[in-house]
């Protein structure tokens, strides 16, 4: 039964119906059957096809950003460019590049996508559009190849998984208006990861409280960044989260440390290490993009991004959307029946709580009403008591007055 048609009755009738799974029993294995085995057989046949990872480079000229992606990969991706007069800059131009890397039999195309000009005009809002434009481009080619029973089975995945926004260490100042218009722009289309560029050019104090000025923008103006609003395994980026935004340092030089060739640079002062975690966090940016979360940075995209790309689409476009809103109804629903039931505790709360005022209030009345029968009980046997003593004084009078 088609997908659609099962979710438009889904959560409607008690009958799980045919497209749900039956219900499973376990069963006791009397001799070793060889299930263990199939995660091994998903990692051999993942290896025969490419992984792709698309990154976006995004930051104003001269922060280093070809150096740094050198140094991600370890590995020449970007020739030497020819000098570029800036004033001469009228737009942004998109020049992705796609490169081959293999180990160990697992091979990635990766695909550079850089945007020399960006920041370069003195209207830098105009430097938006050809971003957002590529973006959406790639959401859109997608969507038309998934529409096509053609391309169905063999789609290039173009879409952009993750976008490096280079931040300009600036001191404690914060982000600038540029990049706070930028950011709120784009935080919600692609997983955008915040660095900081030249970290070398700080003091450990002016990046700590340049990070804090940058987090604190991102509080105010509500910019979503990566890992910390999409990231599912919250387990394997804790440690990494306390980072954000990275400090790094780039270079294509490498420097004798202790005998050792390292890639860093030389000044009159010292050195420093692109690799050393007390110079920057170049390491623990390395650990987010590529081994620890680059798989979630494509399902992110996949799931989340390019999700709400196509469901805006499909609205937009007044297809058929009963499985778009089936799933707003479903959600519609749990949502009205968590408030109606909490509208309903409060509803009971607020009845025992006049109940119990109520009841309290009764047996303040009842022990008033009986404090007041003990003050008239006591007031009348004091009368009598009062009327008891003269009677007595009385006779007492009269028996003295006998006497004589």
């Amino acid at each position: 039964m088609p997908l659609e048609y099962a979710l438009q009755f889904r959560g409607r009738f008690p009958d799980p119906g045919p497209w749900k799974l039956p219900r499973s029993f376990a069963a006791r294995l009397t001799e070793p059957l060889g299930i263990t085995d199939l995660p091994v057989q998903r990692v051999r046949r993942s290896k025969r096809k490419p992984y792709s990872f698309n990154v976006m480079v995004v930051g104003e000229s001269g922060l280093g950003k070809t150096t740094f992606m050198n140094t991600l990969f370890n590995v020449p991706l970007t020739e030497q460019k020819k000098y570029r007069d800036l004033s001469s800059t009228k737009t942004v131009s998109i020049e992705p590049t796609t490169y081959e890397l293999a180990e160990d039999g697992v091979t990635l195309h990766l695909t550079v996508i850089d945007t020399p000009g960006f920041g370069d005009q003195l209207n830098r809002e105009t430097d938006f559009e050809p971003v957002v434009q590529y973006i959406d481009d790639q959401y859109r080619e997608y969507l038309q190849a998934e529409s096509s029973q053609q391309m169905r089975s063999n789609i290039r995945d173009t879409r952009v998984h993750a976008l490096l926004y280079f931040i300009a260490p600036t001191g404690d100042n914060g982000l600038k208006d540029v990049d706070v218009d930028f950011l709120r722009r784009l935080c919600n289309k692609v997983n955008v990861v915040p660095i900081i560029a030249k970290a070398d050019t700080l003091t450990p104090e002016e990046t700590a409280a340049f990070k804090k000025a940058v987090l604190r923008d991102f509080e105010r103006y509500d910019i979503k960044m990566y890992p910390t609003h999409h990231a599912e395994d919250r387990e394997l980026i804790a440690d990494l989260e306390r980072f954000i935004p990275f400090a790094v340092i780039g270079s294509d030089d490498f420097i004798d440390v202790g005998g050792k060739k390292v890639r860093g640079r030389v000044y009159r002062w010292g050195s420093v290490e692109v690799e050393n975690e007390k110079h920057c966090d170049f390491v623990q940016l390395r650990e987010l993009l590529i081994r620890s979360n680059l798989q979630d940075l494509i399902e992110t995209t996949q799931y989340v991004h390019y999700a709400n790309y196509r469901a805006s689409q499909i609205r937009d476009n007044g297809r058929p959307e009963s499985f778009l809103a089936c799933d707003d109804h479903y959600e519609s629903r749990i949502e009205n029946a968590k408030r109606n039931l909490a509208d309903e505790m409060q509803r009971k709360e607020d009845e025992m709580r006049q109940m119990f005022v109520a009841k309290v209030r009764e047996k303040e009345a009842s022990l008033r009403e009986r404090e007041e029968s003990l003050a008239l009980k006591r007031q009348q046997m004091m009368e009598e008591l009062e009327k008891m003593r003269r009677g007595l004084e009385m006779e007492e009078a009269g028996y003295q007055e006998a006497l004589r």
